[in-house]
Order: structure tokens, then sequence, then C-alpha cells
């Protein structure tokens, strides 16, 4: 394999990079990689995690020494040769941040990738940008995502979010707990903003300390604020004492910042406090044991799947134990069915293949003409 292009960071794009061969090249924006190093580095462990560093398997570890994978960096306007094939990405705006589309340019002509991309989120202008170039290259192929093809309202805005989640914050008496995707930038402005706005303290775990410290060192453009304008959550680990022994490495070395705070700092005063609580923490609620007039603002995603259900459900009957209603604010990282149908009339491909869905066929209502179908296994000659 000569090379791999991630448009961004997210798990269904990315996670499987830890079953390639170390030699082969990643090509993707700073962003991207910094993700994947914050991921690697505050995981268990498993080499399934091997999205950053490399690292043998079936052999005892601490034999063979990590190797930093082949990350090459572009930014919107460079253009990497692959041999016969030169790709040129270009950003676009989703909910994370790095996200790119790529031109994918031919001796025969040009394919456009759309990634993933919206126009929902606070830089429409960089998908429009996207869409501009797209156009301009008079494609014979493009690849697009479909996930929400099948919407036609569309989504809350990153504003409407905010506006949403101010006013939970405004009614609600004691303590505030809320949810969103951990690599959400965009997503972490709005509760940011929202916490200062209403003189809260917004408390985040360990990972998100990790990373915020991460991109703040190395990607200036993100305009995060610093670590020290959040407090970051101290949670039991381990034998429960507080104590560095109890935490791994690279969790140890929050314990002597000045601004870390523990449950019953919570509990004490929860009317100060806006408290980041995933899936994974929601035994801390023993400890916290938040006082009616609490809630949880739920900005993820509502469950699509099996699986994401039961998920929802053990949420639903930790907040029921403890009589916290949900509020639900999200603003997803997908254009809607007519959204995509305008994108496909603006840039006029001579071919569709719609992929990142679950109702490819629902293209073939919106759109009806020049559409393929991909098939697994089978190959399309342009």
């Amino acid at each position: 394999m000569d090379g791999v292009f991630l448009s961004h960071a997210h798990a269904d794009h990315c996670w499987h990079i830890s079953l390639l061969h170390p030699d082969i090249p990643i090509h993707c924006g700073i962003t991207t990689k910094l993700m994947l190093q914050a991921a690697q580095e505050t995981s268990q462990g498993s080499y399934y995690t091997d999205f950053y560093k490399y690292r043998e398997c079936f052999v005892d570890r601490w034999k063979k020494p990590e190797r930093l994978r082949d990350f090459r960096i572009f930014r919107t306007g460079d253009k990497i040769k692959v041999k016969d094939v030169e790709v040129e990405p270009i950003h676009v705006d989703h909910s994370i941040p790095g996200a790119y589309g790529f031109l994918i340019h031919t001796s025969e002509g040009c394919v456009v990738y759309s990634g993933d991309l919206r126009f929902h989120g606070p830089r429409k202008d960089m998908t429009e940008d996207f869409i501009g170039a797209a156009k301009a290259s008079k494609p014979m192929a493009m690849i697009l995502e479909g996930t929400n093809v099948d919407e036609r309202l569309g989504s809350l805005t990153e504003a409407e979010v905010f506006d949403k989640v101010t006013k939970v914050i405004k009614i609600t008496s004691n303590l505030v707990l809320f949810a969103f995707p951990i690599r959400d930038v965009d997503r972490l402005h709005t509760f940011f903003s929202a916490a200062e706005d209403n003189n809260r303290n917004l408390v985040i775990n360990f990972k998100q300390a990790y990373l915020i410290e991460l991109l703040n060192k190395e990607d200036k453009n993100l305009n995060l604020p610093p670590i020290g304008a959040f407090d970051i959550f101290l949670d039991r680990c381990r034998w429960g004492r507080y104590e560095k022994e109890d935490y791994r490495k690279w969790q140890a070395q929050y314990l002597n910042y000045d601004n870390v705070v523990k449950a019953d700092d919570i509990n004490k005063q929860q009317c100060d406090y806006m408290l980041y609580m995933d899936f994974f923490g929601l035994t801390d609620l023993m400890d916290i044991r938040p006082s009616s007039g609490s809630v949880f603002v739920h900005s993820l995603t509502e469950p699509f799947n099996e699986e994401m259900e039961f998920d929802f459900n053990r949420i639903l009957n930790w907040l029921n134990k403890f009589n916290i209603p949900l509020e639900h604010a999200h603003a997803g990282g997908h254009a809607n069915g007519e959204q995509l149908k305008e994108i496909v009339e603006t840039i006029k491909p001579k071919q569709l293949f719609p992929i990142h869905t679950e109702d490819a066929g629902m293209f073939k209502q919106l759109i009806r003409e020049n559409i393929v179908i991909p098939q697994y296994g089978v190959n399309y000659p342009l």
C-alpha cells in the first residue's frame, strides 16, 4: 500500500490504523495527528489502539521499542503526489476540527471525496470552500457521505445549542451535568462560554485535560481556553485514596494542579459547577450525590442502534436513581438530504457514489441520475 489519507479523527474513519503495517505513510492534518496521539496516550494500551505509535503484536511489548507511524502532515491547498495520483486536501466543517475532503487528480480526470461535512456549524465557509473547488475540478466522479440523507429538517446550529444550554443553566439551581463528544472542540467552546456567562466553573475529566493541553501546545489555530480556565475532576481510581499510586503516569501529573476538584468539593457547592459526565464516569454520582434541582444535558446524537439504546438506557437508569431530568441539545456533524442534493447539483459529477450511509437508495429519490450504489468487493472503472 502506497499511503492512507485520513479525512478526520473520528473512530469510524481512522481507528483501524492500528491494523496497518507501520511503514505505510499516513497523510492527515495536524489536528488529526494530535487527536490520535492523545487517544493512544490516554488509552489502556491495547495494540488495538496503536494508531499513533506502532507496537509489535504477540510479543512482550516491553522488549520491542515503540515506533512512531509515518505521519505526513498536509494543509488546505497542498498537493500530495502518490505515484501517478495527486491528492488535494481542502478543509470542511464537521463536528471535529481538522476535517478534510479530497480532490483526487488522475490522468483520466478528478475524483472528489467529501469526507464528512455540514453547513450548520461555526465554519460553514470551509465547506463552501470545498464545494467551490470541487465544482471547478469538473469531476468525473464524486464519493459523497450520506449519514443524514433521510433527514429533511436538519440539525440545530451550534449557536442554537448555546442558547438552549444557557436557558437550561439559568433555571437549574444545583449541579449541571453534561456530555458531548470528547473531541468536539466547537462543543467545548459552546459549553465553556455558557458556563462563563452563568458564573459556573466548567469541570473536565483527565482525558479532556490532556487533549486540551496538547492542542494548545501544538495547534494554536483552535483558540482553546488555557487549561487553567477549567477545573479538572479528580475521580477515584484503584484504591480510591487520591494517591499517586492510584493513577496512571499521564493522569498522576494532574494531582499537583491547583485547579483539581473532588466529588466532595462539587457536592458542597453544586450551584457553582458544570461537570462533564460521560458514560464511564456515571459511577462518580455515588460520591457527588447530586441534589434535587440538578440536570443532565445530553449533547450527543440520539441512539440509532441497539447497542446505543442499551447504553442510553443505562444513563437514564443512573439519572432516575438521583431524580435528575435529561435535556437534549445537540448539533450534528452531517449535512441533511436537501443539502446533499444541493451539493451534487452544484458540483455536477458525472457519476455519484454514495457511501457512509444506511440508506443509499434515498439518493435515487433525491437526485435520480448518474448514481452508482457501490457493492462490497466490486471494482468500478471510471
